[in-house]
């Protein structure tokens, strides 16, 4: 299964059986873990984006454009499935915030009918 989740939770996901892969454009410091950065934002218009406040509708274009139009869906989930079973791709953003994994869970679904859903930590 592909989840996604946000850099902050990585160990939780760990401990949870969880494989994390970044794909975003920086990883934190003292990651050893996987990564797929075919999936990372560029950083020239990713920064562009940022401080300008631009639209998520820019953003979305510009995503769709640069990445995700260059990549074949169903190639990119047989990779990233390679890592193993269970697989939680790794940006930024807390889950109610705009972000990219997010695009890239819809593209999947949409291009290769895979079902992506942002892994939720129980908490007792």
């Amino acid at each position: 299964m592909i989840y996604t989740g946000y850099w902050a939770k990585a160990k939780e996901y760990e401990r949870k059986g969880l494989i994390p892969v970044g794909i975003s454009g920086w990883i934190p410091d003292g990651y050893k873990g996987r990564t797929y950065k075919k999936l990372a934002p560029k950083y020239s218009w990713w920064k562009e984006w940022h401080d300008n406040n631009l639209s998520e509708t820019w953003y979305t274009d510009k995503y769709n454009e640069t990445v995700l139009s260059q990549l074949n869906p169903v190639n990119v989930a047989t990779e990233i499935q390679s890592f193993g079973p269970d697989v939680v791709l790794l940006c930024f953003e807390t889950p109610e915030k705009f972000c990219h994994r997010h695009l890239v869970a819809k593209w999947l679904h949409e291009r290769a009918n895979i079902d992506v859903q942002e892994y939720v930590l129980r908490t007792k």
